[in-house]
């Protein structure tokens, strides 16, 4: 079953259970949840490929992290986690089960969830700057799977930010936290800035490429300048995959509410 976009649009503001039934069967329900999670991210290009692979005790917190770049392997290294990794999910916010409400429908209309008839739930969101793909699967009772596969556009992340403003205006009237809320504000209030910021630094590039190519002394050399401006300014694209399970601790949000 397709959920068309102004279904999707409820589900991501947090509408009422009714508007998706199916949806509501399959995602995990209210309550407290403890979150173990794997991820790796991955530039493919120029090689040899970079890899960073993340592993979360959701326990304790705990983080075993290995980076592979430039040729290094840095091997396992363990970080002491602060307590529990958990995240709640409130009666009647399917956005909160869905998980995928940071992609805000302003920034990013071409979304669309199907439910398989396994049970699977896959939400696509088509973004400008990514394609992310949330699959989301029941493992048993009280346990869920969700699993998150993005890949980045390349361009040129200097050319609009435009795109930031409803995701950090959602952050800051939504966050999970008045620490997350105020940091969304205070980057909404620096946007124009880092804007005019960005523009500024181009402007300069394109004088230098342009007095590169004024003195060019042969053919090649303003050709490699024009290669190198061809390049320049174009983000590299980025591959990430992150394996989570949602185990169920809880039947609220409070810690060690009961099972």
């Amino acid at each position: 079953m397709r959920i068309p976009l102004t279904m999707l649009g409820a589900l991501l503001a947090g509408g009422a259970l009714a508007a998706a039934p199916a949806i509501e069967q399959i995602l995990p329900p209210a309550g407290l949840y403890r979150l173990d999670s794997a991820s790796t991210s991955s530039i493919p290009a120029p090689a040899p490929a970079n890899r960073v692979d993340t592993r979360v005790d959701g326990a304790n917190g705990d983080i075993v992290r290995r980076e592979r770049v430039a040729g290094a392997d840095s091997g396992d290294k363990l970080y002491e986690g602060k307590g529990p990794v958990t995240h709640c999910i409130r009666p009647r916010r399917i956005s909160d089960a869905l998980y995928s409400s940071a992609v805000a429908l302003a920034s990013c209309p071409d979304q669309s969830s199907q439910v398989g008839a396994d049970g699977v739930v896959v939400h696509t969101a088509n973004c400008p700057a990514a394609v992310v793909t949330l699959t989301i699967r029941r493992i048993d009772k009280v346990t869920w799977e969700y699993d998150t596969v993005s890949a980045t556009r390349t361009g040129d992340p200097a050319a609009d930010l435009a795109w930031m403003r409803p995701v950090l205006e959602r952050e800051a009237a939504e966050g999970k936290t008045p620490e997350a809320r105020a940091r969304a504000a205070q980057q909404l209030l620096d946007l124009p800035r880092l804007q005019r910021e960005l523009a500024e630094k181009q402007v300069a590039v394109n004088v230098q490429y342009a007095k590169a190519l004024r003195e060019a002394k042969t053919p090649a050399e303003a050709a490699a300048v024009r290669a190198t401006m061809a390049q320049s300014g174009k983000s590299v694209a980025t591959e990430a995959r992150q394996r989570v399970r949602w185990t169920r601790i809880g039947n609220s949000c409070a810690a060690g509410a009961g099972k």
